[in-house]
C-alpha cells in the first residue's frame, strides 16, 4: 500500500473517510483541516508507537464484485416521492429497517447546517436524511456505533458516499448479515468551510439567518437545478452560485477528480442515484418530472432486501452499461481556474470569487460552439 496520503502525502489519494484516525491504539493521528476547508489524517509521532495499523487500513480501494443490477425505480407512494430528491429509494429502505427495529445512518444539516452523519431510529427523523447536500458530511463516531449495533444483533442500514461506506465495510472486518449499505451515486464533494462562507455571505446580504438550502426540490420540477433558500422568516429565492461552483468542478476535494470509486462496478449492497437520459434510455418510461431513481442491486443480501421491499416500487430492469452512459461512472477533470478560486478563498468574497472563475470568456463560448458543430458534422 505505497498510494496512500499517510505515505506519500499526495492529497488525491485521500478521499478523507477518516478510518486511519479511528483505528490507532494511540490516538496518535487527528484530523487537520487545509487552507481549502478538507481533512487530512496528522500522525503525531510523539504518540506513534509505529504499529502501521493506518497505513495498512487504507480503504481507498474499490472492492467490488461487479455482480450489480440496475433499475428505473419510482416509490409508488406519492407523499415520498415528493419529498425525495429523486425516486424515493432511501425511503423504502430506511423503512424496510425501521420495521424490523433497526437503525438508519444518513446524513442530515446540524442546527448550523453544518453536514454531519447521524442515526435515527424512527421513520420520522429519518426524514432529515432526505435531500440532497453536496457538502462533504462529518463522519463523526458513526463507524464506531454502526459496530455497536450490530453487535446488539440490531439492522442497521448505512447510507454516503462509496468512500465512507468502504470505509465502514473495512473498519469492521468481518460480514455483518443485518449490515445494509447504500452508496449514493456521487460526483464529488465540496468542502464545508466554502459553503459556510457562502451561506454567511448570503446572510450578510440579505440581513437574515437561513433556516435551509434545497440543493434539489422539486418546486420547480425534478429536472431544475437551481437550489432554493429558505429564510427564517419563510421567504424563499433561488439561488445557485454554489451549486454551480459545485458542478463545474471548481470547488471539489481533489481525491474526487481521482476517485477509485466513480465506477459502474458498486462496493455496497445498493446504489442510489437520479436516473439523468432516462428520455433516452428508456423512452417508453412514464416522466412525470417527479422523480426517477437508477437504482442498483448489487449483492445477493440486496437481492433478498428487493424481493421485499419492491411491492412499493415502480421498476425495470436496465442494461448497466446503457444506464452509465448518462450518468456518473469516470472521473472529470478540476476546473483549470481551482487553484486560482482556493488561493483567494480566505482574500476576497467567496461568491465574487466563483462567479470570476466559472464565468467563461465570448472567446470560449465560440471555440465550444464550434467544437460542437463539429462534432455534429463528424456524427
Amino acid at each position: 500500500m505505497e498510494n496512500i496520503y499517510l505515505k506519500n502525502k499526495d492529497k488525491s489519494m485521500c478521499n478523507g473517510c477518516e478510518i486511519c484516525t479511528k483505528v490507532c491504539p494511540t490516538n496518535a493521528i487527528k484530523m487537520v483541516e487545509d487552507q481549502e476547508g478538507f481533512f487530512y489524517p496528522e500522525i503525531d509521532k510523539d504518540k506513534c508507537i509505529n504499529c502501521n495499523k493506518c497505513k495498512n487500513i487504507c480503504s481507498n480501494y474499490n472492492t467490488s464484485l461487479g455482480n450489480e443490477k440496475v433499475y428505473v425505480a419510482i416509490n409508488k407512494n406519492e407523499k415520498e416521492l415528493e419529498e425525495s430528491s429523486s425516486g424515493g429509494m432511501f425511503y423504502i429502505l430506511a423503512r424496510y429497517v425501521i420495521e424490523k427495529k433497526g437503525v438508519v445512518f444518513g446524513v442530515e444539516y446540524d442546527e448550523n447546517l453544518k453536514v454531519r452523519h447521524n442515526s435515527y431510529e424512527t421513520l420520522e427523523e429519518c426524514k432529515r436524511f432526505q435531500g440532497s447536500k453536496y457538502v462533504r458530511s462529518d463522519i463523526k463516531d458513526s463507524y464506531r456505533k454502526v459496530e455497536e449495533f450490530l453487535k446488539d444483533d440490531r439492522y442497521v442500514l448505512f447510507t454516503g458516499t462509496p468512500c465512507q461506506c468502504n470505509a465502514l465495510k473495512t473498519y469492521l472486518v468481518k460480514e455483518y448479515e443485518k449490515l445494509i449499505l447504500c452508496d449514493i451515486i456521487c460526483h464529488a464533494n465540496p468542502s464545508q468551510k466554502v459553503f459556510d462562507k457562502y451561506k454567511n455571505e448570503i446572510e450578510n446580504s440579505r440581513d437574515k439567518k437561513i433556516k435551509m438550502i434545497y440543493f434539489r426540490t422539486k418546486d420547480n420540477g425534478w429536472r431544475n437545478q437551481t437550489p432554493i433558500i429558505e429564510y427564517m422568516d419563510n421567504e424563499k429565492e433561488e439561488e445557485k452560485t454554489f451549486f454551480s461552483a459545485f458542478v463545474k468542478e471548481l470547488i471539489n476535494r481533489p481525491s474526487c477528480h481521482s476517485c477509485v470509486f466513480a465506477s459502474s462496478n458498486r462496493v455496497t449492497d445498493f446504489s442510489i442515484g437520479d436516473f439523468w437520459g432516462i428520455e433516452k434510455v428508456m423512452p417508453e418510461v412514464e416522466d412525470k418530472d417527479i422523480g426517477i431513481s437508477l437504482f442498483m442491486v448489487n449483492s445477493k443480501k440486496a437481492s433478498e432486501v428487493f424481493d421485499n421491499v419492491k411491492e412499493y416500487i415502480k421498476y425495470k430492469e436496465v442494461d448497466k452499461d446503457l444506464a452509465f452512459l448518462y450518468n456518473h461512472n469516470k472521473n472529470v477533470p478540476m476546473h483549470r481556474n481551482r487553484e486560482k478560486f482556493f488561493n483567494n478563498l480566505d482574500k476576497i468574497s467567496v461568491i465574487d470569487n466563483i462567479n470570476q472563475n466559472i464565468k467563461v470568456s465570448f472567446i470560449r463560448k465560440v471555440f465550444r460552439k464550434c467544437k460542437s458543430l463539429l462534432n455534429k458534422i463528424k456524427k
